[in-house]
């Protein structure tokens, strides 16, 4: 394209004319889209005051249609250059699983610096087994990591949304309706009873659960796994425990009081060791004869055992379905949640929208880099504040104890 623009504005110098206006239209028109910029400079000359057939213009196209073709001769080289190196990272890449290749404006020393042994190479170098291929064969490390104890909050679990209530003062308050009275009859003309509501509430006050855990740079480097992920995740486990143990178990003058000091408890005759499935059917009617809704079993690790195993009376079939089938979970429709931090032989039904948690602030993971500066360590620290238990009426958990023996 180039070639045949040059022979035009030849043509018109070696006979001393001028472009037509269609010679400049091929001009302008026939400049590929990479050189639009060219356009125009080009429209500059054959406007400007010499016109566009004077010596001076002609110059003027002929030094723009030079640049251009200098620009294209770079861009060019811009770009084979661009393709060489994106081919050499791709072969190394393939060759190497250490390589991590630098960002676009890395100089060439940062982009090869992942080329060198890594500082697990080098202490490979150092030790080893000779069976397993020498002693600089590296060891390797999985990049998961295994937690079988993380779990969430098993208390949480069973209640619903609306019984986790979130509050913004440094006392949580939940009103109570302590009783309602006063409805009888009325004969026809007589004056209607008036009924009276006696109101309380249940206090607490937010307590706070924290933990810290320290962590070298060195180590938070070198972790074959995410080391930050798993102390943040190891944290938040330690958390939903020490609020499980109390929740359930935690006593009057403990920070959360616990449901097992708030509940109707019935401890079975001499005999009967475990809790049955005819055990919650009894606690479930003890809680909709107060017009309760049942939602929720939760049970110590024992009885949610007996539970999965027990049998029917005389037939040898399993109550909770067949062994090869999915563990039992349920109860009428209700989830049955294990617990290790009930006591044994200890099942505990209850109307879930009647247990009320407060949490003054949900739990949250912070890292801090400057705590052990000069020991180049990095802490991370879990707290959250909660505001205990409350259960709006007695009846409406129900605790269920098998006999000792």
């Amino acid at each position: 394209m180039k070639t045949e623009l040059r022979k035009i504005f030849e043509s018109a110098e070696s006979d001393d004319r001028g472009l037509s206006a269609r010679e400049i239209a091929v001009v302008i028109n026939s400049i590929p889209a990479e050189e639009r910029m060219a356009r125009t400079e080009i429209l500059a000359a054959v406007n400007g005051a010499d016109g566009s057939d004077s010596p001076e213009t002609r110059r003027a196209i002929a030094e723009t249609l030079k640049h251009m073709e200098l620009r294209t001769l770079d861009a060019r080289e811009d770009r084979a250059r661009f393709d060489r190196e994106t081919e050499v990272r791709s072969l190394v890449a393939a060759h190497s699983a250490i390589l991590t290749p630098g960002s676009a404006d890395s100089s060439s020393t940062e982009e090869w610096r992942s080329l060198v042994p890594s500082l697990s190479e080098y202490r490979a170098i150092s030790g080893g087994v000779a069976s397993e291929g020498g002693y600089t064969v590296p060891t390797e490390i999985s990049g998961k990591y295994i937690d079988a104890l993380k779990a969430k909050s098993t208390f949480l679990r069973g209640l619903p949304e609306g019984s986790v209530i979130p509050f913004t003062s440094a006392t949580f308050s939940v009103p109570q309706l302590v009783s309602s009275t006063g409805a009888d009859y009325v004969a026809e003309g007589q004056t209607i009873p008036e009924g009276q509501m006696v109101w309380g509430e249940v206090k607490f006050t937010a307590k706070k659960i924290g933990e810290v855990q320290w962590a070298s740079v060195e180590v938070l480097e070198d972790s074959a796994v995410d080391q930050r992920r798993v102390i943040a995740d190891n944290l938040l486990r330690d958390a939903s425990l020490k609020f499980d143990a109390d929740a359930f178990t935690g006593a009057a003058g403990n920070p959360i009081r616990g449901v097992l000091s708030q509940g109707v408890s019935t401890t079975l005759g001499a005999g009967k060791v475990t809790v049955t499935y005819d055990d919650l059917a009894d606690a479930v009617a003890r809680i909709e004869a107060t017009n309760g809704t049942p939602s929720v079993v939760w049970a110590s690790v024992d009885m949610a055992a007996a539970l999965r195993k027990e049998k029917a009376a005389g037939s040898g079939v399993y109550q909770g379905g067949s062994p090869t089938d999915a563990p039992a979970s349920t109860a009428w429709g209700l989830p049955i949640l294990p617990s290790a931090f009930l006591p044994a032989k200890t099942v505990i039904v209850a109307d879930a929208s009647r247990v009320v948690v407060g949490v003054r602030r949900n739990a949250t993971v912070r890292i801090s880099e400057d705590a052990r500066f000069d020991k180049d360590q990095v802490g991370f620290k879990l707290t959250m504040r909660m505001a205990g238990v409350s259960v709006a009426e007695a009846t409406s958990v129900q605790i269920v104890k098998a006999a000792a023996s």
